[in-house]
């Protein structure tokens, strides 16, 4: 008997009915959408995780996003998957033997993550893995037997402690780099390449920029103890003072000698490895074929001009990948493991807090009116009368794209071109070469009268002191004879617990309580 058909019944009050498929329409604006989709697929994540991310930039009581919608943009943008793709050897071997001349240590994971950010080229890590022991098994030997030297480190959150340290291994060339690291996300704040980094007031401008991109500041800065990070530690200590009265009598910059400073420390290691040498050998042909002598002014004012630029896209390359990538997981971490760009823009999913001071854009306007000034003669890549010079030679010359294989051929073009001009031979320039490292150092004095930050055993009863916890080995080294006592408190009601069931459940709660905060 075929059963009677029920009518409709009308919606519960308070609820419309929704029209078509019953399902929100897709996020719009368009242009919009497919930004996230696209930022999300570069960082590897498959269509459900997509359409949950993309999400959280819109609307969700207006808007849904499902990861079948997903895939249908994905078609649209030519973003296919790893199967679709199909890739081979044969697919694959112009890219690595391109990638292998400025990346010659580049294991599987990091190339995964190149081919996918960099060439929208998706490819199985096994793959890749076949291919580096057919080709070059002994690279893949040397890979295999690197040991991580381990190192403990403490931090609250994100921008809880912002670090920095400067790299000066490319100096006979006349380059120097800074880096600003966030520990607790493993972030790259700043790779920034200059002819100098003494100069306080350019590692000033690197922090003010970075900080500016995050619209705040971290609650402590750390470096060496060198008078070229001067300059940001002025900064951050005179903006947290105008923005909290109650902290007026105290540094915010904390001094660690080389053996604490650990994180950018253990980042430029894996940099030594992994960008530098492919860098290194290009440049090196200088010195095999004497094309550059950095005590020629003129030499070394044209070098600046082709090769730092070049290097710093570089450089913003690597810290893109870097931020937009996961390190390898390991289980004795406690630091959030992840993407790093991810957990600083989404701590609520990793458990954790952002520290950032949010501070106004004037005052940062007059933090870099103090301490980096943009008309400084330091912060310029070249003297203008030279600049304009080499614009005249480059356009010249039909503005060709420099890269690492054609720099020292547009360098000995460029070269040959400047020494033809007229403006060269005057004696003016001649001065101008000669006073273009005025700007290399500077000498700027810490803003006087401050009490340093104090931690671990150096806390006295009402000093400044600071409470991260970074590098407490000595302290906890002291107190280890309580955590095992606390241990053995707790593992002596944990028994009781087996013996006599839940009764004791409170007292266990409250045993493995105080034992957390003793380890801590």
């Amino acid at each position: 008997m075929r059963r009677k058909r029920q009518r409709d019944s009308p919606p519960p009050e308070g609820k419309k009915k929704l029209k078509g498929n019953q399902h929100l329409p897709r996020p719009q604006p368009e242009d919009e959408l497919h930004q996230w989709i696209h930022y999300y697929w570069h960082l590897g994540f498959n269509d459900k995780k997509i359409a949950e991310h993309v999400l959280d930039h819109f609307n969700k009581q207006e808007y849904g996003l499902s990861a079948k919608t997903v895939q249908r943009i994905r078609k649209e943008l030519n973003l296919l998957g790893t199967r679709q793709q199909q890739a081979s050897f044969e697919t694959v071997m112009p890219y690595f033997t391109e990638l292998r001349r400025l990346y010659p240590n580049m294991g599987a994971r990091a190339m995964v993550t190149v081919l996918r950010q960099e060439y929208n080229l998706k490819v199985p890590e096994k793959l890749l893995n076949d291919l580096f022991n057919h080709i070059e098994p002994d690279k893949v030997k040397q890979r295999k037997y690197k040991r991580f030297k381990r190192r403990r480190f403490w931090s609250a959150g994100i921008m809880d402690v912002l670090t920095m340290d400067q790299h000066d291994k490319h100096q006979r060339f006349g380059i120097r780099y800074h880096l600003g690291f966030d520990p607790f996300p493993g972030r790259i704040a700043w790779f920034r390449v200059w002819w100098s980094n003494r100069n306080p007031k350019i590692t000033a401008k690197y922090f003010l920029d970075s900080c500016r991109e995050r619209e705040g500041v971290p609650l402590v800065t750390q470096s060496d103890p060198g008078s070229e990070n001067y300059g940001p530690a002025n900064c951050q200590t005179a903006i947290r003072h105008r923005l909290d009265p109650s902290l007026i009598k105290t540094r915010q910059h904390r001094w660690k000698n080389h053996t604490q400073n650990v994180k950018p420390e253990a980042v430029w290691s894996q940099m030594r490895r992994n960008f530098f040498p492919g860098i290194e050998t290009a440049l090196e042909v200088d010195v095999t074929q004497g094309l550059y002598n950095i005590n020629n002014p003129l030499e070394k004012l044209l070098f600046r001009y082709l090769a730092i630029p070049l290097l710093q896209a570089l450089c913003d390359t690597y810290t893109r990948r870097y931020n937009s990538s996961p390190r390898r997981s390991d289980k004795r971490k406690v630091l959030p493991q992840g993407i790093p760009d991810l957990i600083c823009a989404k701590p609520h999913l990793f458990n954790t807090e952002d520290f950032t001071i949010k501070v106004p854009e004037d005052l940062f306007d007059e933090m870099e009116a103090k301490y980096a000034p943009p008309e400084d003669p330091a912060l310029q890549l070249t003297p203008p009368e030279f600049q304009a010079l080499a614009d005249m030679a480059y356009q010249r010359l039909g503005s060709p794209v420099v890269r690492l294989e054609n720099l020292w051929n547009v360098y000995i073009d460029m070269l040959q071109a400047l020494r033809q001009l007229e403006e060269t031979q005057t004696d003016e320039f001649v001065v101008v070469l000669e006073a273009s490292d005025s700007g290399y150092d500077f000498e700027m004095e810490l803003i006087p009268g401050l009490d340093e930050l104090r931690e671990g055993l150096a806390i006295t009863p009402g000093g400044p002191c600071y409470m991260g916890g970074v590098n407490l080995e000595r302290e906890h080294r002291l107190r280890r004879w309580e955590v095992r006592k606390e241990i053995a408190r707790v593992m002596e009601v944990v028994m009781m617990e087996k013996t006599f069931g839940s009764m004791f459940n409170g007292q266990i709660s409250i045993a493995k309580g105080m034992l957390f905060s003793c380890i801590l």
